[in-house]
This record gives C-alpha cells, structure tokens and sequence, in this order.
C-alpha cells in the first residue's frame, strides 16, 4: 500500500539536521488538529528596504522611549517610521557590538571599553567618572544602570537616576563560584550577573551602603562567555551557555533548547565569545536568532513550536553571503526594525514581501525518508501540497517555480536538478506539483529550492513508497 509522508514530520524531525535534514528561510507553523497539514512549511518574512541610516554596520538598536536608536558605525541616529535618520551623536568608539539601556531619561551605551550617555536635551557625552569602568553590557534595575567590570568578578552601578555618576565603593562581587562576570540582565525584577561559570541571582534589598543583595542559594551552574547571545523573550532569558548549549533561563531553572545537531555545529566554532543574539515576535511566532560569527551562520529558535530553523542571505546575484545579514532588530511603530551588518540600511519586516532590502531570499529545505528496517524503498511518485496560485502580476515570480533534485544515499550524492515544477500562475489555485519515477534507496532524500519573490507555503508532501524485501 502507498505510505503518505508529511512534509511537517520529514522536513523538521530534527531541525537542522545540517547533515540530511535541513529548512533554510523556511519556517513551522502549528495547525489545529483537524488541518490538513499539521505543521507546515511557511516562507521566512522578507524584509522591505526603507532608507541608510548613516554608514553601518549596526552595531545595536534600541526603543527609548518610543523612538528607535541605533549605532550605526562611530554614530548615534535616531531613526523616524519610514526610515529617516536624524544624526545625534558621534564618536562611539570601535565596531564590535554595543550593550543598550535606558533610565526613561537617559539612554546608556557601553562598547566593552567605553560608555555615553545620550538626552535629547543635552545630546551624546561620554562617561567620564573615575569609578566608571569597561563593561560588556548594561541593564536597568529599579533606577540604577548596572554593569559588569570586564576582566574581573565585580560588576557596578550609576547612582538612582543619573548614568554620568558612580560611586567608586558602589560595587559587588560575584563569589559563588570562581569566573569573571561576563553580562547583567534584568528581568522579573531580579538582576541576574553572568559570569563564566555560573550564574547568580541579587535582589533590590534597599539596605543604606549597597542596595542590593544575593538570593540565598541564588546560584545557577552554568556559565556563560558570550555577553551579547543573551537576550530577554517570552518572559525568560536565552543564553549560549559556555559548554556551547543554548538554554532558555526560566526563573532559575536551566531549561536546553538546543539539539544535538546544533550543539555539533557550535562545537566546531572556535570562537564564541563573539557570538550574538537578536529577537522579535512576529504574527505569533517568538523568534530568538542566534549568529555565530566564526561559522558564518545563523541559526533561529522558534519558541511557539520549539523548533529551529538556518537564516541566510544572498546577494543581488544570488551570492551566498553565509549568515542572516541582520545585526539589530528593534520593535517600535508597530513593527519590527532590522540593522543591515553589511551597511546602513535599515528595513522593516513585511509579510508581504519576499525579498530582503531588495535582494533575493533562497528558500530550501532538505527532507529524508527511509524504512523503519532499513529495506530499500521504492518511490513511485513524490507529491507537495502548496498554497497554489500566488504568481505574481509580471516579470519574475509570474509563474514561480520550486527546484527539486534526490539523493539515494542519505545526501552524500545527488541527481542534476529535475524539471522544475510551477506553484501556480495568479488565479491557478488548483495546481498539483508531482515528480514520478523517483527510484529506489535505502535512504531516500529529497532537496526543494525557491528562489521567485513569491508567497512560499507547503502544506504536506505524499510519496507512494513500497518497501523492498532487503
């Protein structure tokens, strides 16, 4: 008898694979019980050019106070709705990623060497106070800016309100365990202090010499040493953890996200202390995107499915540029605001656009199948169930096309790519994607690429597929 395959239970068992399993700008989406597809296949959002916001790369964005801000090379701009920049400050020194805070009135920023503070009444200073020291990040708690002192177990804070003062006896340790600390995060009105082994937990006591206090057994074991791969969703923190584990930290709970596919990949990095992460919500979908510099990829977590998925961008010709070329995303004027790394171009998340800052968006996913025996397989017909009719207007994607080509042998060979088959021109709602004649093998995959700046939707795929005796 045929055997039906899911596109949603062989395309994303255990994304991403990166080795025969693998969904590249595609992404899972739930469906009620009684869908058709129980999980489909839906295209990445594209991403609409809007305007340069001075020369790039972005090195970090924030929201303050309504406004979005972002460090765009050694200056500071303010960014408007449709993409226009007001420049406000310069002279932020370096070009590796900043740390970003505000007090409401004061919007703090930290290089790992130096910090500012920016007002609209009084513009961008630097911090100049003697008891100000390097720090990697800056977070807020209950009036005070907090940091960590780079190289060291201490970590410190501004006076109430005002991020140009410190008191030089205004500091803690962070002793539970030996190890710098490495980042501070605020969230559930607790200050958690990262450091290299292990993680602690302080509260705002409100006692007279220093305000806060360690929780008694507020010590989580595991550590961290990448400052910027921590980001706040979903009322938890995620973190790359230094045994190159990515976790979600739920109250004081560890919990891993990663697979092991993934953990093998981050293995092979030989630097993760520059690793960084970047998050947004969008139609639903809790994001945390994770970019490894030394591997030249990014990977993207999806919290309302718990699976994962690779972003990349290409070029205008189609060049692959390796990771996701997005380095701040900030939310503000009811959407979502990317930083291009690669310039100063900053663009808005668009459901309806297919393309990113005018540049093509490659989707692929790769699929396998074989028997519970390991007997050969015989595939007689290969079926993907798509939204049909999304061809555009005019020019390319009027009759979008999806690549396929197999492999016999698990992915370490493959076919020339075969006749490509249409999603449907506009209004051909109706049609059917088949492949016949697939062959036989023991592990039989299965390769399909988009490329037209079309709606991308695969719904199910079905196979007819008998199992040899051997």
């Amino acid at each position: 008898m045929p055997e039906i395959v899911l596109a949603s239970e062989f395309a994303v068992s255990r994304t991403p694979q990166l080795v025969n399993t693998r969904l590249l700008n595609f992404m899972t989406e739930r469906q009620p019980e009684e869908a058709e597809g129980k999980m489909p296949l839906i295209g990445c959002p594209g991403t609409l050019s809007l305007k340069s916001v001075g020369l790039g790369p972005h090195r970090g964005s924030w929201n303050f106070n309504g406004v979005i801000y972002t460090v765009s090379g050694s200056e500071l701009w303010s960014v408007a709705k449709n993409g226009a920049g007001t420049l406000v400050g310069i002279g932020i020194s370096g070009t590796n990623r900043v740390s970003m805070s505000d007090n409401g009135v004061q919007l703090c920023i930290v290089n790992g060497v130096a910090g500012w503070i920016y007002t609209v009444a009084g513009g961008l200073v630097s911090i100049t106070s003697a008891a100000f020291y390097p720090a990697n990040t800056v977070s807020f708690t209950d009036g005070y800016f907090i940091f960590d002192r780079v190289g060291t177990n201490q970590w410190f804070l501004s006076d109430l309100y005002d991020g140009l003062t410190y008191n030089g006896l205004d500091f803690a340790s962070a002793e539970g365990q030996p190890g710098f600390v490495t980042a501070t995060v605020q969230n559930l009105q607790l200050e958690f202090i990262f450091c290299s082994s292990h993680i602690e937990i302080w509260y705002d006591a409100g006692t007279a010499n220093f305000p806060f206090q360690r929780y008694s057994g507020g010590i989580i074991n595991y550590g961290c040493i990448s400052p910027y791969s921590i980001i706040k969703q979903d009322g938890a923190i995620f973190f790359l953890g230094a045994d190159h584990v990515f976790y979600r930290l739920q109250a004081n709970a560890a919990l891993r996200v990663s697979t092991h596919p993934i953990e093998t990949l981050l293995a092979k990095a030989d630097n993760i202390t520059n690793v960084f992460c970047m998050t947004f919500t969008w139609e639903g979908h809790k994001l945390v995107f994770m970019t490894v510099p030394s591997l030249n990829k990014t990977l993207c977590y999806d919290i309302s499915t718990g699976k994962w998925h690779e972003r990349n961008s290409v070029d205008a010709d189609y060049i692959d540029l390796g990771a996701w070329r997005f380095s701040t995303a900030v939310a503000a004027y009811d959407g979502v605001y990317l930083g291009d790394s690669l310039s100063g171009e900053m663009g808005i998340v668009d459901s309806d656009i297919f393309t990113e800052i005018g540049n093509p968006m490659i989707g692929l996913i790769w699929s396998m199948n074989q028997h519970a025996d390991r007997r050969r397989i015989f595939c007689s017909r290969l079926e993907l169930q798509v939204q049909a009719g999304v061809g555009l207007t005019t020019g390319q994607g009027s009759d979008p096309q999806i690549m396929m080509r197999r492999s016999i042998d698990g992915g370490m060979t493959w076919s020339k790519t075969q006749l490509w088959r249409s999603m449907g021109m506009e209004g051909e709602y109706l049609k059917r994607l088949r492949w016949m004649a697939q062959g036989q093998g023991r592990q039989m995959m299965w390769e399909f690429v988009v490329t037209d700046p079309v709606r991308r939707t695969i719904i199910a795929a079905y196979a007819d597929i008998k199992a040899g005796m051997g």
